[in-house]
């Protein structure tokens, strides 16, 4: 509005013999301090982005194996632990561009963001040894059965974190407040105050 009012006042002030010529200048600059900025490419960013890991918990888990005793062959067991994560993240391409809702005159913006995921990651860390005790006559533990350790683990700790679901609601929570962060900053930085929100709160 401040913008036409200084136009108004030009043209109170312009003699009337210039006035058409003047007009079509006016009309060029009063149609560019109306348009909207177009935000395309920084949705077009955003999307591209993908998956958006914002939080992550270490997790070591502890694998058992052994073999019954026998007669004068000794025993067989073999404790090995490995290392992995559970993660938290966003699926940025899965945003719509009714999600970013920009309000120029007040210079706000509202994020409408994908729900928050969470998931196993880093089951390729390497096996380590805590202990062993393998009689002389008894197989050492091979490849294939490290491998099948690991994935007897893997099974156990799935069905860990889904009867204790503690777990994932600190790391949606953790994830969810970094979201806010990260996007606060990031409309600041283009002159927007973010109010952020998720599509299943």
């Amino acid at each position: 509005m401040k913008f036409v009012r200084n136009i108004i006042a030009v043209l109170m002030s312009v003699p009337k013999v210039l006035m058409p010529g003047l007009m079509s200048v006016l009309v060029v600059l009063v149609a560019a301090g109306c348009s909207q900025p177009n935000h395309s490419a920084l949705y077009q960013e955003l999307k591209s982005t993908n998956k958006l890991v914002l939080a992550s918990m270490a997790i070591k888990k502890t694998v058992i194996q052994e073999n019954p005793e026998v007669f004068l062959l000794g025993k067989r067991v073999a404790v090995y632990s490995f290392d992995t994560y559970m993660q938290a993240y966003i699926n940025l391409s899965e945003l719509e561009e009714g999600d970013l809702v920009f309000d120029e005159d007040n210079r706000r913006v509202t994020v409408t963001l994908p729900p928050v995921h969470t998931e196993l990651a880093g089951r390729d860390m390497q096996m380590r040894k805590v202990y062993e005790n393998i009689g002389l006559l008894r197989a050492d533990l091979d490849s294939k059965e490290r491998a099948w350790m690991k994935e007897k683990g893997s099974a156990s700790l799935r069905r860990e974190v889904e009867k204790n679901p503690e777990f994932r609601k600190q790391l949606e929570e953790s994830a969810r407040n970094k979201a806010r962060s990260y996007f606060e900053s990031l409309m600041a930085e283009q002159g927007y105050t973010a109010d952020v929100r998720f599509r299943d709160e």
